[in-house]
């Protein structure tokens, strides 16, 4: 349904607006995505009446800057958030300010992270649910949550409900470095395909492989050292995770749609960065790999068409989408558009960072190529060919029968990078 509208009309009485976040889940990694390895029925329900975009992409695959680019629907490097635990630039509006002053209630539940502290400064007046990490902050978020909802709120309201998991796989991982015996009776799913390392691959992806910044590097250089049958382990319990956090998301479902309020409100249910997977031998975040930066994201609600559709999106499009629904002023010069409508885009863009910007790259996505450029080291670059390899195994920069394709999507990035006012420098 390519081209086909995400939602239909505005409605006549403004809807109440409901935010689901995850944390790590990649594009994969729900049933009715066609995965057989896991079970995802509050996931799959939005999906079986409302509209899966397949082809989501989160604006930076680590999680304070894509949070940072949900909520303001802007580009990190338009936000200050390019690692984590930054705050949002003072004065730049956001989802929760936009809301309030429109009426709203404005109510956030679970992980924040944009920046360290919440307050009342992000507009959302009402923190509700638990502040732990993990299994110890879902449930009591899905309570909260829940009973809220069932407490006959004011509305219109606008919640986001913003889970951790399955964002629990960074410990588990960590846990994991050495090898473990494959518990009997248990149906682990394959390998991933695509485990060999790209012998081109960019000198600063290579770097964060060892060195990195944060606890992630560690991570990935553990997977480095597992086997085929680790990786089934680590992909079997990850996929528990996810539907650990897919059980807590129905919790609060459920209360919507006993309080009768389902009736007219609108829920998007996305996911802030994917998850490695074990492709290329990545696991956890921070890659342009489609494992990292590849999400779920779901519409459901009053003057959502459901289907699916194939167009190309970004999480940057939460924010003017739920401005529209609610009535509310979009602002200008956003990176990111309404899904109301037809939508043709040519490209969706993602930045990276590993530390401080002397290791700093930007991926472009075309519909059927992909193009990564960092700002340093002997190799740079990173094209592929989507439709014939989506498993990124080739890189095509370099080769001669790509030089056309790459430059043009060389230029494109330029493009993209001056009208934005991006302070990325391509070599």
């Amino acid at each position: 349904m390519s081209g086909a509208p995400a939602l239909v009309s505005a409605q006549e009485t403004r809807p109440n607006l409901l935010l689901l976040l995850t944390d790590q889940q990649t594009h994969t990694a729900l049933s009715c995505a066609g995965n057989p390895w896991l079970r995802t029925p509050a996931m799959d329900s939005l999906a079986a009446t409302g509209r899966r975009f397949t082809q989501a992409y989160c604006n930076y695959p680590v999680c304070s800057p894509s949070r940072g680019s949900i909520f303001t629907g802007r580009m990190p490097h338009e936000t200050g958030v390019r690692v984590n635990g930054q705050a949002i630039v003072a004065g730049m509006p956001t989802l929760g300010e936009l809301l309030r002053a429109a009426g709203y209630e404005t109510v956030y539940g679970g992980k924040w992270h944009v920046p360290k502290p919440f307050g009342d400064v992000q507009g959302f007046s009402r923190l509700i649910g638990g502040s732990s990490q993990g299994a110890d902050m879902d449930a009591p978020l899905a309570s909260a949550c829940a009973n809220w909802l069932r407490g006959k709120p004011k509305q219109p309201f606008a919640m986001v409900a913003s889970f951790m998991n399955p964002h629990d796989i960074c410990e588990w991982i960590r846990r994991h470095k050495g090898m473990r015996e494959q518990p009997k009776g248990v149906n682990f799913p394959p390998p991933p395909a695509n485990m060999a390392h790209d012998p081109d691959e960019p000198d600063c992806m290579r770097y964060h492989r060892t060195a990195g910044y944060d606890k992630m590097s560690e991570a990935v250089g553990i997977a480095q050292q597992w086997r085929r049958e680790d990786m089934r382990l680590y992909l079997h319990d990850y996929y528990r995770m996810v539907e650990k956090v897919d059980r807590e998301m129905g919790r609060v479902l459920t209360a919507l749609r006993e309080s009768g309020l389902d009736r007219n409100t609108l829920v998007a249910f996305a996911s802030d960065h994917g998850e490695g997977m074990g492709a290329h031998r990545w696991v956890q975040k921070a890659a342009f790999y489609e494992e990292s930066v590849h999400v779920p994201l779901i519409l459901n609600g009053p003057g959502v068409e459901p289907g699916v559709d194939h167009n190309l999106v970004t999480l940057a499009d939460l924010l003017p989408t739920f401005c529209e629904a609610a009535g509310v002023a979009v602002p200008k010069d956003l990176a990111g558009a309404s899904l109301f409508g037809p939508r043709e885009r040519k490209f969706v863009v993602s930045e990276l960072r590993y530390g401080d910007a002397s290791r700093e790259g930007r991926m472009l996505r075309t519909k059927r190529y992909k193009y990564v450029v960092f700002n340093t080291g002997a190799r740079r670059e990173q094209f592929f060919d989507l439709e014939l390899d989506p498993g990124e195994s080739f890189n095509l920069a370099g080769r001669s029968e790509a030089r056309g394709l790459v430059g043009e999507h060389r230029q494109l990035m330029k493009d993209w990078i001056s009208s934005r006012s991006d302070d990325f420098r391509l070599a």
